[in-house]
C-alpha cells in the first residue's frame, strides 16, 4: 500500500458514490439494517463504513470492488463470495471462537483464503489481513498498519493493495 493522501470522510464518500453510480452498485441499506447488524455483533460499524452502506451502496466498492454487502442483496449483487457481512461474522465467530477476536470481521476476499478484515472495536476501523498460505493457524490473522479511510483512499487513488503478512517465524507454532 502506498502512503495515501489524507481525505475527509465526506471526500471518500463522494468518490465512492461516483464509483457506485458508474458501476451500478446496489442501493444503500436502511439505517435499521445497520442497527440490526451492530446489535447482532455487539459492536458499532466504523462511522465511515456505516455511512457508505447507508448513504451510498450495499457493497461492491473497495479493492477489486468486492466489499461484501451489509445485508443480503441477491445473487446479482453478491460480493466477496459471501451473502452478507452478518453471514460472514456468524461463520467467522463460530469457526474461530476463542482463537481470534470476534470484533475482526472479514470484509473483502482476495482469493486463495486471503481476506481484508475490519476491526469493529476501533472507531476508525483498523484494517487487518488474513493469509492462511503465509502463516500458521495461530498467526494467519494480523493487524495492518492503516485504517479503513486510508485503505479506501489508496483504492480510490488506483491502487490494488494486498494484505501483507508480517515477517514471523512460525516454525515453533
Amino acid at each position: 500500500m502506498t502512503e495515501p493522501v489524507a481525505w475527509t470522510d465526506d471526500e471518500i464518500i463522494a468518490k465512492v458514490r461516483e464509483f457506485a453510480e458508474a458501476n451500478g452498485l446496489p442501493p444503500p441499506v436502511p439505517v435499521e439494517a445497520a442497527d440490526e447488524f451492530e446489535a447482532a455483533v455487539g459492536h458499532p460499524l466504523p462511522l465511515l463504513l456505516r455511512r457508505i452502506y447507508c448513504e451510498v451502496a450495499n457493497g461492491g466498492f473497495g479493492v477489486r470492488g468486492d466489499v461484501v454487502s451489509l445485508v443480503e442483496a441477491g445473487t446479482w449483487h453478491r460480493f466477496s463470495d459471501a451473502d452478507s457481512l452478518g453471514w460472514l461474522h456468524r461463520g467467522w465467530s463460530s469457526a474461530y471462537e476463542g482463537v481470534h477476536p470476534a470484533h475482526v470481521v472479514p470484509l473483502v476476499t482476495m482469493g486463495c483464503g486471503i481476506w481484508w478484515c475490519i476491526d469493529l472495536s476501533t472507531p476508525q476501523g483498523d484494517m487487518w489481513g488474513i493469509d492462511p498460505n503465509a502463516l500458521c493457524d495461530r498467526h494467519f490473522l494480523f493487524p495492518e498498519r492503516f485504517t479503513l479511510a486510508e485503505w479506501l483512499t489508496d483504492w480510490l487513488e488506483g491502487n490494488d493493495a494486498f494484505p501483507e503478512a508480517p515477517p514471523l517465524d512460525c516454525s515453533n507454532c
